[in-house]
């Protein structure tokens, strides 16, 4: 009697865990019956195809906003400040056709992989006709893995992305907010130094003038109607002003080099008072003379101290440009050479 009760009891047990593996192994299927891949981003998106990106973090949806103006993409967060057009082809290059592998479909756990809505960064874009075409919530990167986890804005479903995402917004930890300097086109000049005569210092030391002495090339022998011309590519430099004399030609193309390739760090607002930047009276310009004539001048302001996530350096603008640059202190003392820094080792 006591047997067959045990039997009983244990034939009842048997059946509930059989109803409960069937149970979970339904509720498994259900969670994981999707391909293995998926297509997260749809078809391939070059910059004249798109008007606008927006890249967000948590609850502010428009932390970088790039927009396309009439000849050019602009940071439209950062005074509209022209945007690297390499930066903008890198991150569609990874978005065109990005995949991702199915990993997780519980809302549940979304935080883990950095996907909540406080902590994905999500990436939006438009095309000229405002249709949003790329939309995706970026998290977390994996152990031992290339990619970020990500989902499609309001699902659950958690992919592993095929290629890194936060690497081309600039983020290389955990997620955070984008930073629009990432997106900057820093090239503050770039001008051909060859094409440069002369260039013309002034800070505190003074004026002073360096000149290039071009070589000659005499007419082939017995060449009597030639004119002897000038080879622009071979030069000697000479300090002009405020008195003659013969510099050192490496030191002096160094200064040449300098001045006509500055790569800022930041930018800042033009709608500011030029004076709070030392920019209305610069205390240092710098002017490059041009073969043909014309002139492009460097002026060089006050120092804006680094604070976190703004780097420090001094203020600049360039020309006729109301940009306001931000560039080291390293890079303007490689311009700002004294007559003693460039005279020849006597």
């Amino acid at each position: 009697m006591l047997k067959t009760k045990h039997m009983v009891i244990l034939g009842a047990a048997v059946v509930i865990l059989a109803v409960l593996a069937l149970v979970q192994k339904a509720g498994h299927e259900r969670s994981t019956s999707r391909p293995a891949t998926t297509v997260l981003v749809e078809g391939e998106w070059t910059r004249d195809d798109l008007a606008r990106i927006a890249l967000g973090y948590g609850g502010d949806a428009e932390a970088v906003v790039l927009e396309q103006a009439p000849e050019r993409w602009e940071v439209a967060t950062a005074w509209h400040a022209a945007a690297s057009d390499q930066r903008i082809d890198g991150l569609l290059r990874v978005l065109g056709g990005l995949m991702g592998e199915f990993r997780s479909d519980d809302a549940a756990v979304l935080a883990d992989y950095g996907l909540s809505d406080e902590s994905a960064v999500t990436i939006r874009a438009w095309d000229r006709d405002d249709n949003e075409v790329i939309a995706l919530d970026v998290g977390a990167r994996p152990e031992r893995a290339q990619g970020n986890f990500a989902r499609l804005p309001g699902e659950s479903a958690v992919y592993i992305t095929t290629e890194g995402v936060l690497s081309t917004l600039g983020i290389y930890g955990e997620p955070k907010a984008p930073e629009g300097r990432h997106f900057l086109a820093l090239e503050a000049v770039k001008e051909d130094r060859n094409d440069v005569d002369s260039i013309e210092l002034v800070d505190a030391d003074g004026a002073r003038t360096l000149t290039k002495r071009f070589a000659e090339t005499t007419p082939a022998e017995g060449d009597t109607t030639s004119a002897p011309s000038v080879d622009r590519l071979t030069w000697e430099w000479e300090l002009t002003a405020p008195r003659q004399a013969a510099l050192a030609k490496t030191r002096a193309d160094g200064v040449l080099s300098a001045v006509t390739t500055v790569r800022a760090v930041d930018v800042d607002d033009p709608g500011s008072d030029l004076t709070a930047y030392g920019l209305a009276e610069p205390v240092r310009t710098a002017t490059l003379v041009f073969a043909d004539g014309h002139r492009l001048d460097l002026r060089f302001g006050a120092e804006r101290a680094a604070e976190e996530g703004r780097p420090g350096g001094l203020w600049m603008q360039v020309g006729d440009d109301p940009t306001v640059w931000v560039v080291t202190t390293y890079a303007a003392n490689n311009i700002f050479k004294s007559i003693d820094d460039l005279l020849p080792d006597s």
